[in-house]
């Protein structure tokens, strides 16, 4: 993913989109035929990713910001959990005595 400013999502390349979908698909096990994006009379199934994605269809671009936007948030729930699984992890602070 190419560097950008913090307000930008990093976009993946196509081949990295078109390797995300296969990944779904094989290793994941998503349904080839469920549906991924609607919108108006036009259902994109995720079968149909890698086509609109190699052939850069205006749909493969906006396709490509929604799985980038997709990892991104993704890796951001994965850190997330991983900072409160440590927080929960870590031993309680021994109290001070109170003085009388």
């Amino acid at each position: 993913m190419a560097d950008v400013q913090d307000d930008e999502i990093p976009l993946l390349t196509k081949e990295e989109a078109i390797a995300e979908v296969r990944k779904w698909l094989d290793k994941e096990k998503v349904d080839p035929e469920r549906i991924f994006a609607t919108s108006g009379e036009t259902t994109i199934r995720y079968k149909d990713l890698p086509h609109h994605l190699e052939q850069e269809t205006p749909d493969g671009k906006l396709l490509l910001f929604a799985i980038s936007r997709g990892r991104l948030m993704k890796r951001s729930r994965e850190q997330q959990m991983q900072d409160l699984l440590q927080i929960i992890g870590q031993p309680p602070k021994p109290e001070k005595p109170s003085r009388p």
